[in-house]
């Protein structure tokens, strides 16, 4: 949107290293002022009616807010969990995107693969479209449809209408940018706006802490990304074996790991298994991401495991390890990349103070697809 000239609004969430970036104006964490400004507007409405949103309630309505005071022409928003249920659901959309979906958060979205979908497909606005894309499931088509005819919620005096759903398939050996393109080409086609500006994207365009390297002044290379459950990691794995062979010396690589608690913790040790054959056995160091909802996976649990790697320690925390690897020569260590949590990226950022608004934009000013930083 924004390389396209259009003023807009971006609201997602997790967060990495601080609250404004979950509203991103064209790509830019939202300024203190208009994010307090919308905080108190709420906090205010709040006790008035003695209402107690959730943090995640919270910063939607921020975003709500901030968009309307700023008058943009185009509003993004991320759900949070599942579909149906999710603060962001209240919003008028004018198009809904379904993307890929895994079995996760079952505690709240249930068991069975298609429950989910059906959770998930309900962003589904009557009469409005809806891009979902094609999964290889037997039934997936006929359960998108099946709730996409019956996605008004009477509560919200939606009128009683079916949502007009528009499948994209994705080919197989896309990779995480190619499938982006493909669903926002779609998205563009159907909003009537010009994609000319997508041949730059990949070249302008940056997401902190997903396929981002880092590049510091002593000439280490530190690859983040945020791939925390083994299906996102088994798509990203090509790319980021590509990433850390085309920087790494000597064939030696460093592997930072630290995980929330996952529903599949085997399936998820056994992808970075695979990753590690793909490029050859690391160096592994453990840690505990801080931040995050839940309380990280210890490391001597995840020490258990078999790893295909040249050594393996452990450090309570982040900056423990960026410490201990940053007094080594960048041939000591090799190439670093760090996977397994958006909050283990955080820490990362926010140790090596890349956390303002430019490094945490997604259009820098200047971008060749690496980011500087200077590492002491």
């Amino acid at each position: 949107m924004t390389l396209s000239g259009h003023s807009n609004i971006l609201f997602s969430s997790p967060h990495l290293c601080r609250v404004e970036e979950r509203i991103r104006f064209n790509g830019c964490p939202v300024d203190n002022k208009s994010f307090e400004f919308a905080l108190e507007e709420i906090r205010s409405v709040s006790q008035k009616n003695e209402l107690k949103p959730t943090f995640f309630e919270t910063t939607f309505l921020a975003a709500m807010l901030v968009a309307m005071r700023k008058n943009i022409e185009y509003l993004i928003l991320e759900t949070g969990l599942g579909g149906r249920l999710d603060a962001t659901r209240c919003a008028p959309a004018d198009l809904s995107i379904l993307t890929s979906i895994t079995r996760e958060h079952t505690d709240i979205l249930g068991e069975n693969i298609y429950q989910i979908i059906r959770e998930k497909a309900a962003i589904a606005r009557p009469g409005k479209p809806l891009i979902a894309r094609v999964m290889q499931l037997e039934k997936y088509i006929e359960t998108v449809e099946d709730v996409s005819a019956n996605c008004a919620i009477q509560e919200m005096n939606e009128t009683f209408d079916s949502a007009d759903c528009n499948f994209v398939s994705i080919p197989e050996e896309a990779t995480i940018m190619m499938e982006a393109r493909v669903l926002a080409e779609k998205a563009f086609e159907i909003l009537n706006i010009s994609v000319d500006s997508f041949d730059v994207v990949e070249n302008r365009l940056r997401w902190p802490a997903r396929l981002q390297t880092i590049l510091l002044n002593n000439n280490q290379t530190i690859i983040l990304d945020a791939a925390h459950n083994p299906t996102g990691l088994k798509k990203v794995a090509p790319e980021l074996s590509k990433m850390v062979k085309k920087t790494m010396q000597n064939g030696k690589w460093s592997l930072i790991f630290g995980t929330s608690p996952q529903n599949n913790m085997d399936l998820m040790l056994t992808e970075i298994s695979q990753l590690c054959e793909l490029i050859g056995p690391p160096e592994i160091y453990l840690t505990k991401p801080h931040g995050g909802r839940y309380p990280a996976v210890e490391t001597s649990e995840l020490a258990s495991y078999e790893w295909l790697c040249t050594g393996i320690h452990e450090f309570d925390n982040p900056a423990e390890v960026l410490k201990f690897l940053l007094k080594r020569t960048p041939k000591e260590n090799g190439t670093i990349l760090s996977i397994g949590s958006l909050y283990l990226q955080g820490n990362i950022l926010n140790h090596l103070g890349m956390s303002s608004d430019e490094e945490l934009s997604l259009i820098p000013k200047e971008s060749n697809g690496v980011t500087h930083g200077k590492g002491d």
